[in-house]
């Protein structure tokens, strides 16, 4: 007979690393990049429309290029994103003589919060309800894909929000 003792498996254990795991599991999805060569415009859309889309604006047929995401990866950063934008409110005390003159700056802060909101409604959208961010130590460079951060303001694109590396010949 085997003199190792048997190990003890809890189901109790076992079922709450399994919950935690599917907590945490990425959610493939995909946003399709849309470009306009009339108007030269990009935009995106978490809508697939198989028999392709023609520009509201022009009536032209767009290019379209299809980007798989990990959406909560994509939520997760998103979220760090506007907590940054945040403390850059915060930070940002400006005296009275000069608010007209900084009005640009907050307003592009805002259009910045904006759009990320924006964004992680759509991302909502592409999961079908409420999605659960990677936990507060989840590093995203562990994505292994390119990330730009936007200087000086610290805001992280991932390469689906980076138009240009989608359709180069555009330069945004």
């Amino acid at each position: 007979m085997s003199s190792t003792p048997a190990k003890v498996i809890s189901l109790a254990d076992r079922r709450a690393k399994k919950e935690d795991e599917a907590r945490n599991a990425p959610i493939t999805g995909w946003i399709t990049w849309l470009h306009c060569p009339k108007c030269k415009t990009l935009e995106y859309s978490e809508v697939e429309m198989p028999d392709g889309r023609v520009h509201k604006k022009c009536g032209t047929l767009v290019e379209e290029e299809e980007v798989q995401i990990d959406v909560r990866a994509e939520y997760t950063i998103s979220l760090r994103n506007s907590l940054r934008l945040d403390e850059l409110f915060k930070q940002t005390k400006i005296p009275g003589f000069l608010k007209p003159i900084a009005k640009k700056g907050i307003g592009m802060l805002e259009n910045l919060q904006a759009a990320e909101d924006e964004y992680r409604k759509r991302l909502k959208n592409i999961a079908g309800g409420s999605i659960e961010p990677y936990p507060n130590d989840w590093d995203e460079k562990s994505l292994g894909m390119e990330l730009k951060t936007l200087d000086p303001l610290g805001v992280i694109l991932t390469e689906a929000r980076q138009p240009n590396l989608h359709f180069p010949e555009v330069g945004y």
